[in-house]
């Protein structure tokens, strides 16, 4: 009996000074709220973000400018070409760029009228050719 008595004493004891070592070794802890507000202001400019992006996509789906990418695309006319089209239809006073590639005649006419006011190198001048080629041959 004295030695369950002195085994709990002891027990009890050790338990004591254990929780006397835990106190002075204790860490303290930072709040934990200010990561939360700054995880929910990552989250919510992320959202924030993927809506501008997606906005700015749906305004220029159906725009001018990417009609034209797109057709330039599905002729297979490469970025040269592109911006060589542009410039006729600049120089022509089209209202709409794509207005190239709906006949031969109109792509003529702008073509004429655009030699008037800016001059064409023989280099631009095949690779007018070969657009052409690419537009209206069937």
């Amino acid at each position: 009996m004295i030695n369950l008595t002195s085994y709990l004493l002891f027990a009890e004891t050790r338990m004591s000074d254990v929780n006397l070592d835990y106190k002075e070794t204790a860490v303290a802890t930072s709040d934990s709220s200010q990561w939360i507000l700054i995880a929910a202001a990552i989250v919510v400019g992320s959202l924030l973000l993927a809506w501008q992006i997606q906005r700015r996509i749906a305004r220029n789906a159906h725009s001018s400018v990417s009609l034209f990418g797109d057709l330039c695309y599905a002729h297979r006319i490469n970025g040269k070409g592109c911006k060589l089209l542009q410039a006729i239809a600049d120089e022509a006073s089209l209202p709409q760029p794509a207005m190239l590639f709906l006949a031969d005649h109109h792509f003529d006419s702008a073509l004429a009228t655009a030699k008037q006011t800016m001059t064409l190198k023989p280099d631009q001048l095949a690779t007018i050719a070969m657009v052409r080629r690419r537009m209206f041959s069937s």
